[in-house]
């Protein structure tokens, strides 16, 4: 009795080392936007092959599911309750899109699912205050890099500001956070442009801005209307500093604008440089890329779905060996490292890892300096 026991327990033990857990992503695949959606699954990805490698975690390997929403907000509510229901995963990464994860909050998907999801993106406070207590979000919010670029232009003696911002929630919850900051810093705002979702063809908005006289433009703007408007400001002669957020890379600026066009401009940055190894993660995380991404030039997209998966494991870790969504979503309550150049801290009930933001400026090379 005794000995089959033993035996017993021992199949049982071996069964769950072997076991694989799963995290999960729903994002879109498609589209002027799909670009940075997946490059934060190719650098979720680079970090959980990497974790597997190694063994797993507590020996179990982890299996990563993702469903395309096609950037639909019905689909994205209706794909995180498919894949909870046949994935069972114990975390899902990098939500992506603001008008989708709202959907999510509005429809209490998570409240219902039960699961954490760790990464989101855009930065949209509407998607953090007050949010959901199952998401929780690896980087600073848009709120901040606003705020940042405002307080960089006026220690710079930039005191007349004009605005473009997208007509999304993303870009109304930016003009908000835009009217707070300008008014804390007496900064004048010389105009106000709402660009269309998604929208690439700016010479209008570019010539908006231009009459506004104003010594700096703000860019709050997806990846693609952002670089398609430093594009039409430089095509129209117009030289006036331009400062974006972190969802408009170098790398998208040139695929629409010749090198000299993009030369001087900023952008708020939330992840280290993904193009130097001046942090130990970038160091780790252009490693991972390397070996499992081998075809991409690893960029902050690809670092910051690296980030999640790197949270998401770090929970899983902590809820031991026979973990649980329950289990991973209160080991999240506990987290508190820094990844080697980016501070995460979710104990005493934070929802947001970090406010870090910096700014980089695209040098004669085509890169973000840093």
């Amino acid at each position: 009795m005794a000995r089959t026991f033993i035996l017993c327990a021992a199949l049982l033990s071996a069964a769950a080392a072997s076991a694989e857990i799963v995290i999960a992503q729903v994002s879109p695949t498609k589209g002027p936007l799909a670009v940075t959606a997946v490059g934060n699954h190719d650098g979720a990805r680079a970090y959980i092959e990497s974790v597997n490698a190694q063994g797993g975690v507590n020996g179990q390997k982890i299996r990563f599911v993702h469903e395309d929403d096609q950037y639909k907000p019905e689909e994205t509510v209706r794909l995180v309750e498919l894949v909870a229901a046949r994935d069972k995963p114990l975390a899902f990464v990098n939500l992506f899109g603001s008008a989708n994860v709202l959907a999510l909050q509005s429809a209490k998907v998570f409240d219902r699912v039960k699961v954490p999801a760790i990464g989101a993106t855009p930065g949209a406070e509407g998607m953090r205050k007050p949010g959901s207590p199952w998401i929780f979000h690896t980087h600073a919010g848009d709120q901040a890099q606003i705020r940042h670029i405002l307080r960089h232009l006026s220690t710079l003696g930039i005191s007349r500001i004009a605005l473009a911002y997208q007509d999304n929630p993303m870009g109304k919850s930016g003009l908000g956070h835009f009217n707070e900051a300008v008014a804390e810093l007496k900064l004048e705002v010389r105009g106000r442009v709402a660009v269309p979702p998604v929208g690439e063809q700016l010479a209008a908005t570019a010539k908006k801005l231009q009459e506004t006289g104003a010594q700096a433009y703000v860019m709050v703007l997806v990846r693609n209307s952002g670089a398609a408007l430093v594009r039409d400001v430089r095509a129209a002669g117009d030289r006036t500093p331009m400062y974006a957020m972190s969802y408009v890379p170098a790398e998208a600026i040139l695929e629409k604008a010749p090198l000299e066009s993009a030369v001087g401009v900023g952008v708020a940055q939330v992840m280290p440089n993904a193009g130097a190894d001046k942090t130990l993660l970038a160091r780790e995380f252009r490693a991972a890329m390397r070996r499992y991404v081998p075809n991409a030039e690893p960029s902050n997209p690809h670092l910051t779905g690296y980030v999640a998966a790197r949270v998401a494991v770090e929970a899983i870790r902590r809820a031991g060996p026979s973990p649980t969504p329950e289990k991973v979503m209160a080991a999240m309550r506990q987290v508190r490292l820094d990844l080697g150049g980016l501070p995460q801290d979710f104990s005493d009930g934070q929802n947001v890892g970090t406010q870090w933001v910096d700014i980089g400026v695209v040098d004669r090379r085509g890169q973000l300096m840093y």
